[in-house]
């Protein structure tokens, strides 16, 4: 029952992590647009900050999407969790009702077999959760990791955008504070998920 305690404690923490990630990433979305329309006002030495822009706000619908990945993972990881905890109870009862007498023991045999091969099908169907989410996780750091790149490169574009400079520079300094921010959730996340191994 430990374990599955844990389990039920680290979807707790995954969906927390996943929340606050897909509330950057919505963020992140809005200032790129935001960005976008800002780099079309400031012309054509604005051009390569609106580009980025534009790519930081796919990166954020690119995160927001393996979130929700990770999220029905996550909750088919409950799933799998409460029914373990379900067959861990049964199999309990059962071995206690077994042991009263040798009578219950034979008619129980088959009842106690049945719920072994369920038991360990939910762990295989649990295991290939947790193996899905790992991936989900990995594929957002990387996608994240590119995102700090382009919110740098954000930076740099910046300064050649005319007198819009000074706007654009701030805002890429808020982009570049979201996508950093992103970035201990998902080692969060990975740590979690490392746990479940």
């Amino acid at each position: 029952m430990a374990d599955i305690a844990a389990e039920l404690q680290n979807t707790v923490l995954i969906n927390e992590n996943i929340k606050m990630v897909i509330w950057n990433c919505f963020e992140i979305n809005l200032m790129g647009l935001n960005a976008i329309l800002l780099a079309k006002r400031a012309g054509r030495m604005a051009r390569g900050f609106g580009v980025i822009s534009g790519e930081l706000r796919e990166l954020s619908l690119q995160l927001q999407g393996s979130m929700n990945r990770l999220s029905s993972a996550s909750q088919d990881m409950l799933a799998e969790s409460s029914q373990s905890m379900t067959q861990e109870r049964r199999s309990q009862m059962l071995a206690q009702t077994s042991e009263l007498s040798a009578e219950n023991t034979t008619y129980l045999a088959e009842t106690l077999g049945r719920n072994r091969k369920a038991a360990d099908d939910n762990a295989e169907r649990l295991r290939m959760v947790h193996q899905r989410l790992a991936e989900y996780i990995d594929e957002a750091y990387q996608a994240c990791v590119f995102g700090v790149v382009i919110a740098r490169a954000a930076r740099i574009e910046s300064a050649y955008s005319g007198e819009h400079s000074n706007v654009l520079a701030e805002l890429s300094n808020d982009f570049a504070r979201k996508v950093d921010s992103i970035v201990p959730r998902l080692e969060e996340l990975r740590r979690i998920s490392g746990k479940m191994k």
